[in-house]
């Protein structure tokens, strides 16, 4: 039986072909390992949202229901995220 794979992520700054840690590196390692760096393709500065227009954005987006219902719904993605 296969063993199940805990993804970590670890903020950095990729500068040319160095990564700068933003905050907590990832603890050392004796063997190689792939990763996966994801880039944001945004060519233009973009200003931060504030918190008020996060939340506004994300109203409605898990569906009309009540509270349970969206509890539930939750619940039933993370396992199916964790398998």
């Amino acid at each position: 039986m296969k063993g199940k794979t805990m993804l970590h992520s670890y903020e950095a700054e990729l500068q040319g072909n160095q990564v700068i840690w933003l905050g907590a590196a990832p603890p050392a390692i004796a063997q190689a390992r792939r990763v996966v760096v994801v880039l944001e393709d945004s060519t233009e500065e973009q200003a931060p949202s504030s918190l008020a227009q996060i939340l506004r954005n994300a109203r409605g987006s898990l569906g009309r229901g009540n509270r349970e219902a969206v509890l539930a719904e939750l619940a039933r993605s993370r396992q199916e995220w964790e398998l």
